[in-house]
């Protein structure tokens, strides 16, 4: 049997959809998986013993026809028996279509004609414990078996030598603190909490906690983490030349932290899928309930201005929060912010 997934879209996309192979193999083992995403994912997807290939292409080139065609002509030739698309969106559509595979799922919405042969609702609400992200995939698994108990957690694989890596890059840390990586920022302003609030939270976990303290950042926002540098109270605690070049090496570094408190996004799903505690800014114009993953475990916890002050959210559309979402994330104030924060740190012995 030979499975195809189609998940395009950002790291916490990927790494919540790789919860599909997991739940695949552990039924069938002999299944062939083959999992096609955008290459700025694919390294959550590396060395997963369940998918046993990974095609990764850049998002600008698939966005054109001529190689979206070319794509969808070189996967019908595999002969794919199965396609499971939880992205549905045009691109996957059209290569769905196009596999020729007998089975094709993905969720119920306005899509091209036969793009899909099995369509399932999408939830309104969660339905478990895990979250609705997790939920929705999980009916995913079931659509195609229902015979398949999913698995819900997702994981991430590393080997030895990373793990060593990892350990390598956190050398000159203070062994009898435990570690705190702080995502300062996030993938654009929209998901990023202000930065004099950033710099007020930094100051407060310097000032109160004796832990290593790293930073998580991606090269083109170093100007404004610099900016941030140069505000914070200067402590021996902070570590700001320990950084990831790429994903692959955040994820080793991250597994030798103790925590992670970051903006909503995919550093987080990493810090989840590795066991670590997490503590979760929202933005305002994320849902929360659709990505508030494992928070039924006191682990991770997060914080959303709907729940501090709902009155800004009342006979809103979701588009109008959007377009509204840099001016109401200065109302999400340290003030609110910090009392979650303490209180889940002393739950978490921190």
């Amino acid at each position: 049997m030979k499975i195809l997934i189609i998940q395009n879209k950002r790291i916490g996309d990927v790494l919540l959809a790789s919860i599909i192979p997991n739940s695949i193999k552990k039924y069938h083992p002999n299944a062939h998986v083959t999992f096609f995403c955008y290459d700025n994912a694919a390294p959550v997807l590396e060395q997963n013993p369940n998918i046993d290939r990974i095609i990764a292409v850049k998002e600008k080139e698939l966005k054109k026809i001529k190689n979206l065609v070319r794509y969808s002509k070189s996967l019908r030739k595999e002969r794919f028996d199965i396609v499971i698309d939880p992205y549905v969106k045009f691109q996957s559509q059209v290569l769905s279509l196009m596999s020729g595979a007998k089975q094709r799922i993905s969720y119920q919405k306005k899509t091209l004609p036969f793009a899909y042969t099995t369509q399932i609702p999408f939830l309104k609400n969660k339905v478990s414990e895990f979250g609705k992200a997790i939920d929705d995939r999980l009916n995913l698994v079931t659509a195609m078996d229902k015979n398949i108990v999913p698995e819900p957690y997702p994981q991430l694989f590393l080997s030895q030598p990373e793990i060593e890596h990892g350990k390598k890059m956190l050398e000159g840390l203070d062994d009898n603190k435990k570690t705190l990586m702080i995502g300062v920022l996030g993938s654009n302003a929209s998901k990023s909490l202000p930065l004099e609030y950033t710099v007020e939270i930094i100051n407060f976990l310097v000032a109160n906690y004796n832990l290593n303290i790293l930073f998580n950042y991606i090269p083109s926002q170093q100007d404004i983490v610099d900016e941030i540098l140069s505000k914070i109270t200067p402590s021996n605690k902070v570590y700001p030349g320990i950084i990831g070049k790429d994903i692959r090496e955040f994820i080793q570094i991250m597994y030798h932290c103790d925590l992670l408190i970051a903006n909503e996004g995919g550093s987080v799903h990493i810090a989840k899928a590795l066991k670590k505690a997490t503590f979760t800014i929202f933005s305002p114009y994320i849902v929360k309930d659709f990505w508030a993953t494992f928070e039924n475990e006191p682990q991770n916890q997060s914080v959303h201005l709907k729940e501090v002050r709902p009155d800004l959210f009342e006979n809103k559309s979701r588009k109008e929060i959007a377009a509204r979402s840099e001016e109401l994330y200065k109302e999400l104030t340290p003030e609110l912010i910090i009392p979650k924060l303490k209180s889940f740190l002393k739950e978490n012995n921190f």
